[in-house]
């Protein structure tokens, strides 16, 4: 029968437009009943009804709902380990939402979950929904919250080749001991138990085992009932090296010569399957920058078992080209699309590669807004054409930072700041730092504009204000105050460069009765003959280049920076000052890293002028530890407190080997570190170089070794380091121990 009419009734908050937009239905239609049921699917969906009803009555179709209750109140009984807004947060009903019964229990099991991840595994959540008179719901979550299950022992079952103590250190899951307080995950979880498979199976097939198979992975409660006994069996197999290597190319006129340069699998070297994957990306990306956009790369395996080596052939194809149809982006609510949008650097219309979306996923990751960023392709209208969907999980970008602490070189220090990654969901910067000592008082206020006007040039702005009691080590105090204005240009994917405008204010003040005549004659056309004070106008650039694997705690790949200042543009000072950094990490284990650094600067005066005592470097256990702050470099020996002068250059280089510590977790953060630094800190201005007491002016080596530990602690960073001089001056200011707690 064909339909006349549509009655929809038993709507009180929604519009009858809001029910008719959902229906499949409509007058002037046959009444189909597979279309009818599709419908009260379609209106259940929307969370709004707790009943639908659709029928035909006469040539009327009749839609009859009931409207779910809202929620006046959600409220928590017997949560006294977890608080009441982390158990909000974790929930989808809130006031004034729909209820409905399925919704609760939803919400219920997703706060068993939250209790299950904190290892409360026997956490039990009751919901319950109070109706009042006026139609409104009350509801409850009463919980009966359960101890903290703890791992008392991890066991592996078929391991030969590699170690318990070296699996324990891959897997997530970590043995109860009175190191608990210090980790966030001390506790048995049986989802964590199928991640710990994933990564011992990658160990393995980093490790040669190319065959390995993780056959299970259960937990099960001791004898005494107090903790969890996990086990891991594994089916280890042969370890097997490389042997032929290859690239064969399916893709008409590419030469592959130039190719084989880049991989990473050599022939004789043991099995990896990391760098298998490496060498993959590498074709992929130098394929891609050479104009092959649909070029495929593939690894293909072959094993002789007898031998135990696997042949391996890097094929490359072409497949299908494939374009974007449609970018689809999704959780961002505070952050605007373009943000999201800027970084894909692909758009609709252009080829896309796998590499392309890999690549495009880390950048929006390396942003700092997001807890999680997924890309996925869906097939599009047409065989050629792809949907590419980017989800996001919103963070926190505002940060309130408080901190306090003790250094050796400034004594106790505090600060207090706040930092905006992402104001108003522009992707903009903008920080304030005021911080502080019995020596020292620091203020900063930047804001970085990263895409200005949509373009790839960035933009920023930073006003500071210092001043430093050198009495100690110089017999002077100073103060700077200024700022800069900046534009900075990604030039490919790990070049970046920056030129800026730099305005300073510097006063030398107090300066001691006693002081080195250097000092003193810096007082020279001042006023009052007790302070200086003058003006610097500079244009600095910098280039850096970085592919390191982790800008916070690397283990993998290099940053290079040169920079430039050139000061004379108006002000009173002139001179040229260079500087270069070189720091590269090479993960010689899992456990150990090995770092290494070059650094060096110079500074010199030009059109008659000499270099000022403030714009000296000053050097001590920055440079090479072991020695005190401004413990480096030229010195007048004749002065009562033997002054530290500065020096116009300086070069320093380390070599360290960054490990975890035996017997503790990585993910307390905590990691030793042996280290052999050397260097030098050189060269006399005019004025201390007609002083007769003056040392320390050639370019002596200083060299020391020791080791640190460094910790990533919850009240900020910490590190202590004791080094032993083996190489020194006998003017030089030695300082074997250095530790500092917050900022330092």
């Amino acid at each position: 029968m064909t339909i006349r009419d549509v009655s929809i009734s038993g709507l009180n908050r929604l519009a009858a437009d809001t029910i008719r937009t959902r229906l499949t239905l409509s007058a002037g239609q046959r009444f189909d009943a597979a279309k009818a049921n599709e419908s009260v699917k379609a209106l259940f969906a929307m969370g709004q009804f707790e009943d639908v009803r659709i029928g035909l009555e006469g040539a009327t179709l009749k839609v009859v709902v009931v409207e779910a209750p809202v929620v006046r109140r959600v409220s928590f009984e017997g949560n006294a380990e977890v608080t009441t807004q982390t158990l909000e947060s974790a929930i989808k009903l809130k006031a004034n939402a729909p209820y409905s019964d399925a919704r609760a229990h939803q919400d219920a099991v997703d706060i068993r979950n939250l209790y299950r991840r904190q290892g409360r595994l026997d956490t039990t959540v009751s919901p319950r929904a109070e109706r009042r008179e006026d139609g409104t719901v009350d509801l409850v979550f009463r919980l009966s919250e359960s101890r903290i299950e703890k791992v008392s022992e991890i066991r592996f079952s078929g391991n030969h080749g590699l170690s318990a103590s070296e699996l324990r250190s891959v897997v997530r899951t970590v043995e109860s001991s009175w190191l608990d307080i210090l980790k966030s995950d001390a506790f048995y979880d049986p989802d964590r138990l199928e991640t710990d498979r994933e990564l011992l199976l990658a160990h393995y097939r980093k490790n040669g085992y190319a065959d390995a198979k993780i056959v299970s992975a259960t937990g099960q409660l001791d004898g005494r009932g107090t903790g969890y006994v996990v086990t891991y069996t594994i089916d280890e197999g042969e370890r097997y090296a490389f042997a032929g290597v290859a690239v064969e190319s399916r893709i008409s006129g590419l030469e592959t010569d130039r190719l084989s340069i880049l991989i990473l699998t050599k022939n004789g070297a043991p099995y990896n399957s990391a760098l298998l994957d490496k060498s993959v990306k590498k074709l992929s990306a130098s394929l891609l920058e050479s104009g092959h956009p649909f070029a495929s790369v593939r690894a293909l395996e072959t094993r002789a078992g007898a031998a135990r080596v696997v042949n391996v052939t890097y094929r490359i194809e072409e497949v299908q080209h494939t374009y974007v149809e449609r970018v689809e982006i999704m959780g961002n609510a505070r952050t605007k699309d373009i943000v999201i949008r800027r970084e894909l650097r692909f758009a609709e219309g252009d080829a896309v590669h796998p590499l392309l979306v890999e690549r495009a996923r880390e950048r929006i990751k390396a942003l700092g807004f997001f807890k999680s960023v997924k890309l996925t392709q869906k097939q599009g209208s047409s065989g050629d054409k792809v949907v590419i969907s980017v989800e996001v999980v919103e963070d926190d970008t505002a940060i309130v930072g408080f901190g306090a602490g003790y250094s050796q070189n400034d004594g106790v220090v505090g600060d207090v700041s706040y930092e905006e990654r992402n104001l108003m969901g522009n992707g903009q910067w903008v920080k304030i730092k005021l911080a502080g000592g019995l020596k020292r008082l620091d203020a900063d206020i930047g804001f970085t504009e990263p895409h200005f006007l949509g373009s790839n040039v960035s933009t920023g702005a930073d006003a500071f204000y210092k001043d430093q009691n050198k009495l100690a080590e110089s017999s002077y105090k100073s103060r700077k105050a200024g700022g800069d204005v900046r534009l900075g240009y990604g030039l490919s994917e790990h070049w970046s460069g920056q030129v800026k405008y730099m305005l300073t204010r510097s006063e030398l003040y107090d300066v001691g009765s006693n002081a080195s005549t250097a000092i003193q004659e810096a007082l020279q056309g001042s006023a009052d003959g007790s302070s200086n004070t003058y003006y610097t106008s500079a244009l600095g650039f910098s280039a850096t280049y970085d592919d390191r694997d982790s800008k916070r705690f690397p283990t993998a790949g290099t940053i290079v920076t040169l920079g430039q200042d050139f000061a004379g543009l108006g002000g009173d000072v002139r001179y040229l000052r260079s500087s270069a950094d070189l720091r590269t990490y090479y993960p010689v284990s899992e456990q150990v890293t090995l770092a290494a650094r070059i650094q060096g600067g110079t500074i010199a005066g030009w059109g008659g002028q000499d270099v000022r005592l403030l714009d000296m470097f000053y050097r001590g256990g920055d440079l090479v530890r072991g020695f005190a702050s401004s413990g480096l470099g030229p010195r007048d020996l004749a002065s009562t407190n033997q002054d530290a002068l500065g020096g116009t250059s300086y070069f320093g280089t380390s070599l360290a080997g960054q490990f975890d510590l035996p017997l503790v977790p990585k993910e307390i953060g905590l990691r030793g570190e042996v280290f052999a630094d050397a260097g030098s800190l050189f060269g006399l201005n005019k004025t201390a170089q007609s002083l007769p007491g003056v040392a320390g002016g050639a370019a002596k080596v200083r060299a020391s070794v020791g080791a640190g530990l460094v910790w990533d602690s919850p009240i900020g960073p910490l590190r202590a380091d004791y080094a032993v001089p083996v190489i020194s001056q006998s003017f030089d200011k030695t300082q074997p121990l250095s530790f500092g707690i917050g900022q330092f």
